[in-house]
Order: C-alpha cells, then structure tokens, then sequence
C-alpha cells in the first residue's frame, strides 16, 4: 500500500508542478518591439562614408563604349549607371570617375527615373575598381558603385 501511496504522491507533487510552471514561465513572453533601421550595407565592404552623388541616370547600355551587364534574357539588363556624376555631401577618392554603377536600389524606381539628373545617398563599394577605371580585364566589373540607400529627381532631364 505505501508503495502506492508513494506513486500517487509523487504524481500528484509532478501535475502541480508542471500546473504552476505553466502559469508561472519561468521567462516572460517575448515583448514586440519596434526593429530599428538597419542599413544594407555588408559588414567590411565599401566605404565608411555615406556621400551624396549628384549625376545623370541612365541605363547600362546607353552608355557608349561600355559593354552592358547582362543577366536577363534576350539581352535586356537591368543596371543603371550615374553618369557625369559629382560628389554633393560627403567625399570621395581622388581616383574614382564621374560614371557608378548604381546598386540596392529598387529597379523599378530607378526605371522612373532615366533620363533625369538625380541625386542618389548611398555609400562606395568596389573602390578597388577605381584603380581599373576602363575595366581592363573585365569589363562586367568595371565601375566603382554606388549602394544607394534614397534616391530624389533634382531635374527632369540631364542637361546641364
């Protein structure tokens, strides 16, 4: 008898623990909280800086004497490049050119804005390749880009 006894102590001490843990957690629930803004930019790649550029969008293959990046069928490519680009806040390398691959930035944004001077916030990348500026070797990795994280129209076409 005590052996039951025991038994059934020993289950009744096992449900009334698990009842308190279950309404008691040990931990809290996890609180919803507001994500803070991240950039996208990856760790240990481009420049430090964030820099404002100021230049003419344009698509890939407009831009003469320059083999397009092609990566969709049929020869259609999605890259943009800022041409006749200048540095309005922020800086830059002597050494870099006034033509960057644009990059992180809504294709279907940036397709709104071809044609028009545009000012683009971002950040370098590929600054190695200013040292190449006419991609000897490798002409789909040619330009310094520009990882842009805002993009706004200053003028509706890109004469000066």
């Amino acid at each position: 008898m005590q052996t039951q006894l025991t038994g059934y102590v020993m289950a009744l001490v096992l449900a009334l623990a698990s009842l308190a843990g279950a309404q008691n957690p040990a931990s809290p629930p996890p609180q919803p909280s507001t994500p803070q803004p991240q950039s996208p930019r990856p760790e240990g790649r481009g420049s430090e800086a964030l820099v404002t550029l100021e230049g003419c969008l344009v698509h890939d293959s407009d831009v003469q004497a320059r083999v397009p990046k092609i990566r969709e069928p049929f020869g259609v490519s999605d890259d943009y490049v800022l041409t006749r680009a200048k540095v309005v806040k922020g800086s830059a390398p002597e050494s870099l050119t006034g033509t960057f691959d644009v990059d992180d930035l809504d294709p279907g944004l940036l397709a709104s804005h071809v044609g028009q001077r545009v000012q683009i916030d971002g950040w370098f990348d590929h600054l190695d390749r200013a040292a190449n500026p006419a991609g000897r070797g490798n002409v789909l990795h040619d330009l310094v880009a520009i990882r842009g994280s805002d993009i706004r129209m200053v003028a509706k076409d890109c004469r000066e």
